[in-house]
């Protein structure tokens, strides 16, 4: 198997880490209604009670653990995700390490639900911006939601690229 394959697999699970615990934190912040950008300052100190709670857990430490639960989605299935970034498509076999989640020391991370973020993004635009690790993130994003929601409006021109995600909630 070539090593640029592996160090790209391994970028991709980090970048999904760094998303997973990005969005905790945004949708964490969205149960406490209050606007994201008054809830932490520059020192990281929180204004609301909820951000209180999460300044006791660090999120960067803890362990890698075995999380049986089926991955949220698969890069063969999601129409987002470059093919250079398909590890099942270069030779990587084994899928053991899909099913490995990060678990902070203090604190329980719920699992990534696409429908409960969407909904609190509803009519919110979110942009990525930067070299091929924001590339990455942004098509990580777009799969976990893909997941959740797979009716999407799509368009690439040049190097923007432009999702629109469309839920339908059951009455």
């Amino acid at each position: 198997m070539d090593f640029g394959y592996q160090r790209r697999c391994l970028l991709l699970a980090v970048v999904i880490f760094l998303l997973q615990v990005q969005l905790f934190l945004v949708v964490t912040l969205a149960k406490t209604q209050v606007p994201l950008s008054s809830s932490y300052n520059i020192s990281g100190r929180s204004s609301s009670l909820r951000g209180r709670e999460l300044l006791g857990c660090d999120l960067f430490k803890g362990k890698w653990v075995l999380d049986n639960s089926s991955p949220i989605y698969a890069a063969s299935s999601c129409p987002y995700i470059d093919s250079e970034f398909d590890c099942m498509k270069h030779g990587r076999s084994d899928t053991q390490y899909l099913k490995y989640s990060w678990q902070p020391d203090s604190c329980n991370l719920p699992r990534f639900n696409g429908l409960d973020l969407l909904s609190k993004w509803k009519g919110k635009k979110v942009m990525f911006v930067g070299d091929s690790l924001s590339e990455n993130m942004f098509q990580s994003l777009a799969c976990l939601l893909h997941a959740s929601s797979p009716k999407a409006t799509f368009q690439h021109k040049d190097s923007l690229t432009t999702l629109t995600f469309q839920v339908c909630m059951p009455l």
